[in-house]
């Protein structure tokens, strides 16, 4: 399965680690976390260092796969790290890991889904609409196989790290799945079967997704105003000769009548 980084292989101190019991102090230890250097998401073939930070007083750390002890090492302190050689469909699934100290065990670690990304061929991502959008407006992205798949993953790359947002999953088997999203960002999807749900395809082609700030109108610039004005003075203007021609002909109809 792999040796510890460091260490060596086996617990070391008797076998694998007893259940939490008597010589267990959950309540006083720090709950061990559990990482991968690359992330969760391992290409076939590929090797990734898993690291257990746990508690300074540590003496033996122990890596679970499952139910079943997988490494044991020598505490390093707060840390200890575990190597597996090559991700295959043997060795993806879900860890954690637990440390020893003088006083007891400590609880297991939140999981660490370990996936295997390439074992099916990569699907295609499309956007079914314009690439570039205004803020606001919903892009519709689309994962397609060759292949019938059950579920299928969104992914959107933020620097070296990726944030799933949506499992899409179906109760049968189907060539291709959508999803909606209103963000600017580079995207990626996979597809798996439930039934093997840590043996992935390989990622999609990168589609990146441009949003751009919605239209303004255009500010009225001084020359604008300057012919505006104009054109109001103008008008202004003429109604007062249309007022003084009314008032002469009205001036000459009065002597008219007196005359």
């Amino acid at each position: 399965m792999g040796v510890p980084v460091g260490g060596e292989t086996g617990d070391g101190e008797g076998g694998p680690p007893r259940p939490l019991g008597s010589d267990s102090l959950p309540e006083t230890f720090l709950r061990p976390t559990l990482k991968a250097d690359s992330g969760p998401l391992i290409p076939k073939g590929t090797p990734v260092i898993l690291r257990c930070k746990g508690h300074p007083g540590a003496t033996w750390y122990y890596l679970m796969m499952g139910e079943t002890q997988s490494q044991g090492a020598v505490g390093a302190g707060m840390e200890a790290n575990f190597l597996i050689p090559s991700m295959t469909k043997d060795t993806a699934g879900s860890y954690h890991c637990l440390y020893k100290t003088q006083s007891g065990i400590s609880e297991p670690s939140e999981p660490l889904e370990l996936v295997m990304t390439g074992f099916y061929d990569k699907p295609s991502l499309l956007v079914l609409s314009i690439q570039k959008v205004v803020e606001g407006q919903r892009v519709i992205l689309s994962c397609h196989s060759e292949q019938l798949f059950d579920r299928f993953t969104f992914y959107e790359e933020k620097g070296v790290n990726t944030s799933r947002l949506q499992k899409v999953l179906f109760g049968t088997n189907i060539t291709s799945a959508s999803m909606t999203t209103t963000k600017e960002g580079t995207y990626r999807c996979y597809s798996f079967h439930s039934r093997y749900p840590y043996l992935w395809s390989a990622s999609s082609d990168p589609v990146e997704v441009r949003v751009s700030a919605s239209p303004s109108p255009p500010d009225a610039t001084p020359q604008d105003y300057t012919v505006s004005n104009l054109i109001c003075l103008s008008l202004a203007g003429l109604v007062l000769i249309i007022l003084g021609v009314l008032l002469v002909e009205a001036w000459y109809s009065w002597r008219a009548l007196l005359a």
